[in-house]
C-alpha cells in the first residue's frame, strides 16, 4: 500500500508477504506524528509462527506508542525491546527491528538484528545499518571472507535481537541529510537474503511509482527463491525537475563515490579524536605562521 505524500515531502509505500511460508511473522509500520514527521519500521519476528507474529507486532506497537509520546527513536526501540521481553515471559520469542524517523529532509535510522536500511540515490545505494550476525561480526573483525567461516551454518545467527534480554544495545545512524530524488529502503532478510546489493541497486534506479516499486521488489525476492517472509518499506522524495541537476550528481568527479555520502558509524561508537587532531593541527599552523611573520618584522 502507499501512504502519502506527507507534509514534509515524503512518499511512503510498504508491503509484507508470507512468501514461501504458511504464515507471516513480519510486521511493518508507517505513521505520521502530530508534528508532520514520519516513522517507518520493519520487524522480523522469531520463535515460530504464533510467537514470531506476536513479537513483531508487540515491538511495533511499543515503538509507535513511544514515538507518539515524543520519545527519541533509540528510546522507542528500547521500549520495544522491553515490551517483547515482558510479553515473552521466558518463552523463546524475539524480533529484529529497523526503524527510521524522517524530520524534513533529515532521517535517523535505528536497528537491532539483521533487517536492513539502505539509502537510495540516483547514482547508487548504500547500506546504512549493520547486521548483528556472526557473519557480519567476523567480516568486520577480518576473521572471514566471502568464502570463509562466515558462510558456515551459524553465519546468519543473530548476535543481537529484541526480547531476549531486559536491555539491548541499539545502533543509531544519522541524522542523514536526504536530497530530493533520494529514498530510504527498510527490508527484512527475506529481501536482502536473496537479493545482493547490486540487484537492489538496479531496482532502485527505476522507482517510478513507490507502491509499484515496493511490490516489484517483494515479488522479485519471492521469485528469486526467498524461503522467508518478505517485507519492505520505501520512503521516497520526488525528484526535482530535469532542469535542476540533482545535488548528488553535481558533486560527481573523477574520485567521486556515492557510498561516502552516508553516515555509517553508530552514534555510541563515535570518537572525538579526529576532530581534536584537526583542531590541534590548525593551532599548530597558526603558531608557525605567527613565528614566520615575527621573523620578517625583526629583519
Amino acid at each position: 500500500m502507499t501512504v502519502g505524500p506527507t507534509t514534509n515531502g515524503w512518499h511512503v509505500a510498504l508491503r509484507t508477504d508470507a512468501g514461501a511460508r504458511d504464515g507471516n511473522e513480519d510486521s511493518v509500520l508507517s505513521m505520521r506524528l502530530a508534528n508532520g514527521s514520519l516513522v517507518v519500521a520493519v520487524a522480523d519476528g522469531m520463535g515460530g509462527l504464533e510467537l514470531g507474529d506476536v513479537a513483531s507486532r508487540t515491538a511495533l506497537e511499543a515503538l509507535r506508542n513511544e514515538m507518539t509520546r515524543g520519545g527519541s527513536l533509540a528510546d522507542a526501540v528500547r521500549k520495544a525491546n522491553a515490551a517483547v521481553h515482558e510479553r515473552a515471559g521466558g518463552r523463546p520469542m524475539g524480533t529484529t527491528l529497523v526503524a527510521a524517523h524522517a524530520v524534513g529532509h533529515r532521517v535517523t535510522v535505528a536497528n537491532v538484528g539483521d533487517s536492513r536500511a539502505y539509502r537510495l540515490t540516483p547514482l547508487g545505494i548504500r547500506r546504512i545499518s549493520i547486521d548483528h550476525t556472526h557473519a557480519e561480526e567476523a567480516r568486520r573483525a577480518g576473521g572471514g571472507g566471502a568464502e570463509g567461516i562466515v558462510t558456515g551454518r551459524w553465519s546468519a545467527t543473530l548476535t543481537r535481537s529484541l526480547g531476549g534480554r531486559p536491555e539491548v544495545e541499539v545502533d543509531v545512524f544519522g541524522p542523514i541529510e536526504m536530497d530530493d530524488g533520494e529514498g530510504l529502503l527498510l527490508c527484512s532478510d527475506g529481501v536482502h537474503g536473496v537479493l545482493a546489493d547490486g540487484r537492489i541497486e538496479s531496482w532502485s534506479q527505476s522507482l517510478g511509482d513507490p507502491d509499484r516499486a515496493v511490490s516489484a521488489l517483494v515479488d522479485l525476492a519471492i521469485s528469486s527463491g526467498s524461503e522467508d517472509n518478505v517485507s519492505a518499506v520505501l520512503l521516497h522524495r520526488p525528484a526535482r525537475s530535469a532542469a535542476e541537476p540533482h545535488p548528488v550528481a553535481a558533486r560527481r568527479g573523477p574520485a567521486w563515490d556515492p557510498r561516502v555520502l552516508v553516515e555509517r558509524s553508530p552514534v555510541q561508537s563515535r570518537k572525538s579524536g579526529g576532530r581534536r587532531a584537526r583542531v590541534l593541527g590548525a593551532l599548530g599552523l597558526v603558531a608557525i605562521l605567527a613565528a614566520v611573520a615575527t621573523w620578517f618584522v625583526m629583519r
